[in-house]
């Protein structure tokens, strides 16, 4: 009897739901690439696109691994729809759950950026390397050049949300270029937040240009910036080296 596969073993890959993502937005907008599409959208609003379909992606999938889970587990296919809705419905989800989510949401976040800057033809990859103590969620152009001249790259924390632990990510500032990008409109965003996150060291934060828009209060501080800029700051620090 061959043993009952794990929930995180029945869910996709990352790439696997980036790149459904990618397909369904490229539909849905008659493009032919992501290149095409960020020049019709833009960078913030491509990569909060693409963020919002994979979450909705990850959560059917989520949903059908579960669903099969405990069908493998010995429930009938209706009373595991019933309990599947129950444990989805629920606050707190298990901690397995829970845990695959967190630590995907994440990684798909860093995947989404590097994508959207790499659709702009500005070459990035994932930080692999700690330097100074600290890894950059993504290097421009590469952890080789990060690490042999860091006035001559980039570094990138990225958050999804800011109930995620942001402050760890002030550190991206200890290098001449880090930037900080904040992946989704977040509501829990307010200028209380905004100066705590300034007093604290963050220079150079991107957020989706939506959320600039609708917070009149971020205009007053300099270190807040749009996140349709990113790509055009970053391409200025690659033709001053």
């Amino acid at each position: 009897m061959h043993p009952v596969k794990s929930i995180k073993e029945r869910l996709p890959r990352i790439d696997e739901i980036l790149n459904k993502a990618e397909e369904e937005l490229l539909k849905e907008h008659n493009v032919e690439n992501l290149s095409e599409l960020v020049k019709e959208l833009g960078i913030s609003k491509l990569v909060v696109s693409l963020e919002r379909k994979a979450d909705i992606i990850y959560r059917l999938k989520e949903r059908e691994a579960l669903k099969e889970y405990l069908k493998d587990k010995g429930l009938r296919d209706e009373d595991a729809e019933k309990v599947t809705n129950l444990i989805l419905q629920e606050r707190d989800l298990t901690k397995e759950i829970s845990n695959i989510r967190r630590a995907r949401a994440g990684i798909t976040a860093e995947k989404i950026v590097i994508k959207a800057l790499r659709a702009f033809e500005i070459p990035c990859q994932r930080g692999k390397i700690k330097i100074r103590g600290y890894r950059p969620d993504i290097v421009v152009p590469n952890n080789h050049v990060l690490k042999k001249d860091p006035k001559k790259g980039v570094a990138i924390a990225v958050k999804r949300t800011l109930r995620e632990r942001w402050a760890e990510d002030i550190a991206v500032f200890t290098f001449p270029n880090g930037k900080f990008v904040l992946l989704t409109p977040d509501p829990d965003f307010n200028e209380e937040k905004a100066k705590d996150m300034i007093s604290r060291g963050m220079r150079e934060v991107y957020i989706p240009d939506e959320l600039y828009e609708q917070s009149p209060f971020v205009k007053k501080y300099p270190e807040f910036k749009k996140l349709s800029q990113l790509p055009s700051d970053i391409k200025g620090v690659i033709e001053r080296n």
